[in-house]
């Protein structure tokens, strides 16, 4: 039995745009009760970091900025008609302006979470809530301070308000999944309806290869584990070094480090500043993600 869900939660709206972890159909699939969420330990562990970090992240940045930043964690409110439920980190006020906040807590090696446009559309969505201008996202990423004031954008509040109502259609069995507003996903990402692939769609060398594949990428992140584990190991040990067995040269060696605009502290120490304008977009790139099934014993 499927459970019964006719809302949608701020923080798996990135996902219905297309700019989450799940797609479109796999977020549809776990709100429906169709799929289990799975979350392994390791993904419990850091988010009961997050959650035991989050009072520190905001009593940092109430120092750091000069700031009060109360109302954490102390309400719940909805936006769409009622279809949208959020809940805040916080508020404080920045120039006089009342000014939303919420906080993460991340060691991400792919990005910083200021510069995600999911967390950009979920601030979006509070603000909706509480009806006000602008909020902060703020809190630590790989260990360092991150800051970035969001500005409302009533363009995306409009599709945000589309995206809430087609899901919560499609929940309530009012509309299909071929009637999503995918034009509105394609404006955030290069994410396309997925086909659902049948035994008879496939041959079996596609099949035998995708296999394949799956136990690959299995082997691989073993291995990559393993080569990052001794790389630790042998720069920690040993620096500006050289050595030759029979096999190998090995050489380990210190190189300056790049010059890097940090956009955080200069945005910390800028808050009303709103440096989103000025990133420029990468190109799309296509990716393949191959998860183990539980083997039900």
């Amino acid at each position: 039995m499927f459970k019964e869900r006719f809302d949608v939660i701020a923080s798996s709206l990135s996902s219905y745009f297309g700019v989450g972890f799940n797609t479109v159909q796999e977020q549809l699939d776990i709100d429906l009760g169709k799929t289990v969420k799975e979350i392994d330990d390791e993904a419990q562990d850091r988010m009961d970091l997050g959650n035991a970090m989050e009072d520190a992240c905001l009593n940092y940045f109430e120092k750091k900025m000069g700031i009060l930043i109360d109302e954490r964690n102390s309400e719940y409110k909805y936006a769409c008609d009622g279809k949208l439920k959020c809940k805040r980190d916080g508020r404080t006020f920045l120039d006089g302006v009342e000014t939303g906040v919420e906080n993460k807590y991340s060691n991400s090696t792919s990005e910083c979470f200021t510069d995600s446009v999911g967390y950009n559309i979920q601030c979006q969505a509070y603000m909706m809530a509480w009806g006000l201008d602008q909020w902060i996202l703020c809190g630590m990423w790989q260990g360092k301070p991150a800051y970035k004031l969001i500005k409302k954008d009533e363009e995306i509040q409009k599709d945000i308000e589309k995206i809430v109502d087609a899901v919560v259609e499609i929940e309530m069995g009012l509309r299909e999944i071929s009637d999503y507003p995918w034009d509105i996903v394609e404006k955030y990402s290069s994410q396309k309806q997925l086909k659902e692939l049948t035994d008879q769609d496939l041959e079996d060398y596609d099949k035998k290869l995708l296999h394949s594949l799956g136990e690959l990428k299995q082997q691989k992140k073993i291995i990559d584990d393993k080569i990052t584990e001794l790389e630790i190991y042998a720069k920690t040990h040993y620096e500006d070094s050289k050595y030759e067995d029979d096999s190998f040269k090995y050489v380990i060696s210190t190189s300056d480090g790049r010059d890097t605009f940090d956009k955080n502290t200069f945005s910390i120490e800028n808050p009303t500043i709103d440096i989103g304008k000025y990133y420029k977009k990468g190109s799309p790139f296509r990716t393949i993600r191959i998860t183990a099934k539980k083997v039900n014993k």
